[in-house]
């Protein structure tokens, strides 16, 4: 009986005649993980991650039509993380048991939904993990449009003033598995987001995010395009033609009504983790949200 897989993946029938490897498709690794309490060959190359599970071969030497495995696959560009998964004990931080490696990556759920999935690499060999995971890194890290620096508003007077619980519970953990580093600012006033944005290194971010409601997403834009302008020598009180804001904007809905999050979408960002998979926009306003 094959088991639950973790996630939905998407699943094709075993390999006969393979045909040429396409460009990104060639083997960097090839070894053996339990996964999902099953042996399985795993293979990985720059464009995907491919196993299947180990069988015995049946009395005739073969593995038998029933018995057939069937080959799973993740598409690296779905993976926003990857960790070591090690056993610590309690108050534990730093050391442990390895255990094996922990691939994180973005789930359909429905249309325009993703929801995070973990799928475990169990191996117990040092060496063994540390050569995947190496590998592993070097390939999220050649994905070049992700972000690596965020500049973040929080209203925390938005949504019933929750939006600075669902920023720190929700969101804050994932910017952190992804390896992205914030630089928070939770808003004490009207105007604060925008006196931030005319002062503050831009360049040093890859993209704002707002968590808060059509008002903070307002003040956030206009803050963003205001910026350009000044930045471009434009006359602010008369621009024929504005400039892009220099950065993204990815927004986080916490407030009642959100009119933004359908009168903005030109990209739709249904999920926090549009915001690092689908991150390069080609102006300010090309962002939209979960």
């Amino acid at each position: 009986v094959r088991p639950v897989p973790l996630c939905r993946r998407r699943r094709v029938a075993p390999l006969a005649a393979a045909p040429p490897a396409r460009a990104g498709d060639e083997p960097l690794l090839r070894g053996i993980f339990e996964i999902g309490k099953r042996s399985c060959d795993v293979v990985l190359s720059a464009r995907r991650l491919r196993w299947s599970p180990i069988l015995p071969e049946s009395p005739t030497g073969g593995t038998g039509v029933a018995l057939q495995a069937q080959e799973e696959i993740i598409e690296m560009k779905d993976v926003f993380s990857v960790k070591l998964k090690r056993r610590r004990f309690a108050g534990q931080t730093k050391g442990g048991t390895l255990l094996g490696i922990t691939i994180f990556k973005c789930l359909n759920k429905e249309e325009n939904k993703l929801a995070d999935c973990a799928i475990h690499l169990n191996n117990l060999s040092e060496d063994h993990c540390q050569s995947w995971f190496r590998h592993l890194k070097e390939i999220l890290n050649g994905f070049q449009n992700r972000p690596k620096s965020l500049k973040v508003f929080v209203n925390p007077s938005s949504h019933k003033r929750e939006a600075t619980h669902i920023y720190y519970e929700k969101v804050a953990p994932l910017f952190k598995l992804a390896d992205i580093k914030t630089d928070v600012t939770v808003t004490e006033y009207e105007g604060h987001a925008l006196s931030v944005l005319k002062e503050c290194e831009l360049q040093a971010f890859d993209g704002v995010v707002c968590v808060g409601g059509d008002g903070s997403v307002s003040e956030v834009a206009h803050g963003l395009l205001l910026r350009a302008q000044i930045d471009a020598g434009k006359d602010t009180d008369h621009v024929s033609k504005p400039v892009r804001a220099p950065v993204p904007l990815g927004v986080i809905p916490a407030g009642e009504n959100e009119r933004y999050c359908y009168i903005l979408v030109v990209i739709c960002f249904k999920s926090l983790w549009h915001v690092s998979q689908f991150w390069l926009l080609k102006a300010v306003l090309d962002a939209s949200v979960m």
